[in-house]
């Protein structure tokens, strides 16, 4: 029997997942988990077969904590995480999470989407963000914005490789939120709760041409679990280049955390080729603003020392807060050579998995 190397941190037990998805698909989101409870180094994870072998096997959603104690003999951890995996494409992830430091506590349901690859180590990280005591995760940091000549004229000049950051061609972007999977309608009204719609503004002067807005209507239940997004579509970019982001937005309550991320092609969770994260620039987090429109700019070198990153996609996310947010202009645009190379720890060789 397998305990925490350091005696003085508090273990965390994630027991195997249940569900319908794969085998390869629960176990990989098992050791996701274990690995950024490790890497935290507040708290020490249970290892995997250890796990196994208290559990007998996938443990259902509706486990109480008296079984799953049981389970775990002369095992004290501190936070016991169970659940269910569920899906295919678009995997439905249900964990309970029970902090045994709080004699009244009462296990916390957390329910995410993953509807690519990509997407497990933000659910991931948003899981476990919510356990009292884990530090707040770390990415890779760059210089916000570095507006030399060269890449004012730069962004003057080129095209705009997202092409449409007007939003007026509804198939170019996708809602994730929860299990829905759908492109935003254009209509002439706001979105109803809880739902994102691309609206066409009225003209407000005579001669002057109309313009769409992407809309998010989020309740505080989504805000504050889930949150909302919506994706573009991926555009090629060129290898060693800086790029610059733009966008207008208004929000009368949800934070923004807008999200550029890179992508090259190797196997995805069933083995099959598909698009695989190996870059994130998160873009600072933004708040409301009042009634008024506000402007974001914001630099990324994308870069990955294990693999090239051959293309990016824009993620426009809302949380934290209900209410509406509106996005305009949305532009990605190449301005020069890179100026900052990969080097912290967040993009080392992974390490192996047994």
């Amino acid at each position: 029997m397998a305990y925490p190397a350091d005696a003085e941190k508090p273990a965390i037990a994630v027991f195997p997942l249940s569900g319908s998805a794969s085998d390869a698909a629960r176990e990989k989101v098992g050791f996701a988990l274990r690995a950024k409870i490790n890497r935290d180094g507040t708290f020490d994870a249970i290892d995997g077969p250890t796990m196994s072998e208290l559990s007998g096997g996938p443990v259902a959603l509706n486990a109480t904590p008296a079984s799953l104690q049981k389970m775990l003999g002369d095992q004290k951890p501190a936070v016991l995480i169970w659940g269910e995996l569920n899906g295919d494409d678009v995997l439905s992830l249900k964990l309970k999470m029970l902090d045994l430091r709080q004699p009244s506590a009462k296990a916390t349901e957390i329910d995410k989407t993953i509807s690519e690859p990509t997407q497990l180590r933000f659910a991931v990280e948003n899981v476990l963000q919510s356990i009292s005591g884990m530090k707040e995760f770390e990415h890779p940091s760059e210089q916000a914005v570095n507006d030399d000549p060269a890449a004012a004229a730069l962004w003057k000049a080129n095209p705009n490789l997202l092409g449409e950051g007007n939003f007026a061609d509804a198939s170019k972007w996708t809602v994730l939120y929860r299990g829905e999977v759908y492109p935003p309608p254009i209509s002439d009204a706001l979105p109803e709760m809880d739902k994102v719609a691309i609206q066409r503004l009225p003209v407000e002067k005579p001669g002057e041409a109309g313009r769409n807005v992407l809309a998010m209507r989020l309740s505080e239940g989504a805000a504050q679990s889930n949150g909302m997004a919506c994706i573009s579509e991926v555009f090629a970019i060129k290898p060693n280049r800086r790029y610059r982001i733009s966008f207008r937005y208004k929000s009368d309550g949800p934070t923004l955390h807008v999200f550029v991320k890179g992508y090259y092609t190797g196997p995805g969770i069933t083995g099959q080729p598909t698009p695989i994260e190996d870059y994130r620039r998160q873009v600072p987090p933004s708040g409301p603003t009042n009634g008024k429109w506000a402007t974001i700019v914001d630099d990324m070198n994308p870069q990955n020392v294990n693999h090239p990153v051959e293309t990016l996609r824009v993620d426009l996310y809302a949380y934290v807060s209900g209410g509406l947010v509106m996005f305009d202009d949305v532009v990605v645009k190449e301005i020069g050579p890179q100026t900052r190379h990969a080097s912290d720890d967040a993009m080392r060789p992974a390490a192996t998995q047994p």
